[in-house]
């Protein structure tokens, strides 16, 4: 049995990557967007830094409090006003749960930024496509316009890692008393999508390793002749090729902890990757259990 112990955080929550920052208009909607001015692009860039360096600084709790600023204030108002006021608690229920994961996934996107060495994160503003995305877009359309238009912007976020760029995603926001505010996953604000079918969080910053080829220890004779058994922890270091480069035992029987070291030192992995890169000196712990029956 593997028991993963990770290092660095995971991602489970949140957003929706795409292939590259260049690809994103095409993935997202048709062509013709064109760039927000250049206030909103400022404005943005500082309402994400200032979390990003909330983190760095290690305040986790002042983080928090600027990530609340993403979510739209005084939301049955708002859904009230732009789309059909009798439906606004439906409106406000589905935002919110949509909101809390975004919320989630902006966080640990930002811990895992600011834990991995030359990671940064890029953003562009663009004017936004409206309430319409073309028919060849597939998802299950609401059918839901609203009936006072909102100005609507696409924010394209981009992690690079040493310069190179590494994954993206794009969300829609509205700007709403001085700040930019979170409206869906993706091209369009989310009540253009059925209930529970609009886009969510689904992509991982960061992911495990996976173990490809495993090795079973040979038992040892004097260990097996007399009678010992048990579980040896061992904490692994894996390369960005997959290979085990360094094993030591944590806990367990000394008479079975060469058999497992040499055991381990032989398994591969399909490599763990941080925004999509192979990742370096990825420690994990692993159990390996001896058994006579």
């Amino acid at each position: 049995m593997l028991g993963f112990r990770f290092f660095c955080a995971l991602v489970l929550v949140s957003m929706i990557a795409i292939p590259s920052k260049a690809n994103s208009r095409a993935a997202f909607r048709d062509a013709g967007n064109t760039r927000a001015d250049a206030q909103s692009n400022q404005e943005f860039r500082a309402q994400v830094a200032a979390i990003v360096q909330s983190y760095r600084k290690g305040d986790a709790t002042g983080g928090r409090q600027m990530i609340e600023q993403f979510r739209l204030p005084n939301a049955k108002d708002w859904f009230s006003e732009h789309l059909n006021p009798a439906d606004s608690a439906e409106f406000v229920s589905r935002y919110d749960r949509l909101y809390v994961s975004f919320a989630e996934s902006f966080e640990l996107t930002v811990k895992d930024i600011v834990a991995t060495r030359g990671a940064e994160l890029g953003t562009e503003v663009e004017l936004g496509e409206g309430e319409t995305p073309p028919e060849k877009f597939i998802g299950k359309r609401s059918g839901v316009v609203s009936t006072k238009a909102a100005s609507l912007f696409f924010c394209t976020f981009q992690i690079t890692i040493k310069k190179s760029p590494a994954t993206s995603w794009g969300e829609t926001y509205v700007r709403q008393d001085g700040a930019f505010r979170f409206l869906g996953s993706g091209g369009w604000p989310f009540w253009v999508w059925q209930n529970e079918t609009e886009r969510r969080a689904s992509s991982h910053f960061a992911t495990p390793p996976v173990l490809i080829s495993r090795v079973d220890p040979d038992y040892p004779l004097q260990a097996k002749a007399d009678k010992v058994e048990g579980v040896v922890i061992v904490r692994i270091r894996i390369d960005k090729d997959g290979r085990v480069e360094k094993a030591e035992v944590i806990s367990g029987d000394p008479r079975l902890s060469q058999a497992a070291l040499d055991a381990v030192r032989q398994w591969r992995y399909k490599p763990a990757t941080i925004a999509g890169a192979p990742l370096s000196n990825f420690e994990a712990t692993v159990n390996i259990n001896f058994s006579l029956h």
